[in-house]
């Protein structure tokens, strides 16, 4: 019965670890100039060390007046991307054009947590070597 018991817990904890009740945010985005081999860019992105919901507002493609871009929650990103730009999250990084002036009543924290984070994987982009260099000159770090 010990056993049984034991086997539950662990099954309990592992079922709602953060990892496993992830959201996350994938982007699509059809580029201006199309016609191209590469004329999708896609990427997700997660927050770490922030409430459930946090990136509600930033993947949110209803009120976005950005044409040729799908944002779309799911619980986690796929595998097979080329790269990963780990950055500090800040206040700036939460928000989004459309969230300009507009967020009211929300459940970000003031200020924001230390250790939260913004993990954005690519999986697609013209310009691989130019995705690497603007995550290093914003902060983040790359890798593969």
């Amino acid at each position: 019965m010990k056993r049984l018991f034991a086997i539950g817990v662990f099954l309990c904890a592992g079922l709602s670890s953060p990892r496993l009740l992830a959201e996350v945010c994938h982007v699509t985005e059809q580029l201006a100039v199309a016609g191209t081999a590469n004329d999708v860019m896609e990427s997700c992105f997660e927050h770490r060390g922030m409430p459930a919901g946090s990136l509600d507002w930033s993947c949110n493609t209803e009120k976005s007046p950005v044409t040729g871009v799908h944002k779309e929650k799911r619980a986690n990103c796929p595998s097979g991307h080329f790269g990963k730009c780990t950055a500090a999250l800040t206040q700036e990084t939460l928000a989004n054009e459309d969230a300009s002036g507009q967020f009211v009543q929300g459940t970000w924290p003031d200020p924001l947590p230390d250790d939260a984070q913004i993990v954005t994987y690519y999986y697609q982009a013209q310009d691989r070597e130019q995705i690497r260099i603007d995550c290093e000159n914003g902060g983040g770090k790359w890798s593969q």
